[in-house]
């Protein structure tokens, strides 16, 4: 976009590299298009988008699917379903980028990182480790506990005889 052009169009926020997933809208398994808008159409101006390629696979007949996702909410929708899939470490990501909205380097962005991405979920699975193992600590405790418990009321059962 021109130095011209921008003064009369909305600077459209620019990203990285992000990981295109398969259509949420179809049965289809390639991954959807990434593309920017080359109308001015409601402002848009090279503003990106992703939508479904929608091409037929062999042996399957489907019907047309017209997904389509401003990018800004397709990585917001990414960056959330990730979140549920994971433990609840969703402002990690904070910790890969500067996190103020708006300041150009918001959290949005930092989905491109792949290698971040990568590094947050080999933490959420140690996490996922460490907490099983404090569950499996808390219960053996349990029930050290309760022997000892069963074993001091037998001993004062036999004593008191």
């Amino acid at each position: 976009m021109s130095s011209s052009a921008s003064a009369s169009h909305r600077s459209w926020s620019r990203y990285g590299k992000v990981p295109m997933t398969r259509c949420p809208a179809c049965p289809r398994t390639a991954p959807l298009k990434r593309l920017v808008t080359t109308t001015d159409k409601n402002g848009n101006l090279g503003r990106e988008f992703v939508k479904c390629e929608s091409k037929q696979e062999q042996g399957k007949k489907l019907k047309q699917c017209a997904h389509f996702e401003w990018l800004d909410e397709y990585i917001e929708r990414i960056q959330l379903e990730g979140a549920s899939q994971e433990l609840d470490l969703p402002l990690e990501a904070e910790k890969f980028g500067s996190g103020a909205p708006g300041s150009g380097n918001s959290i949005r962005a930092t989905v491109g990182d792949a290698a971040g991405m990568a590094e947050l979920k080999k933490l959420n699975k140690k996490m996922k480790k460490l907490i099983e193992l404090k569950k499996q600590g808390n219960l053996m405790a349990g029930i050290f506990y309760v022997c000892v418990i069963s074993l001091a009321f037998v001993y004062v059962m036999i004593i008191s005889r």
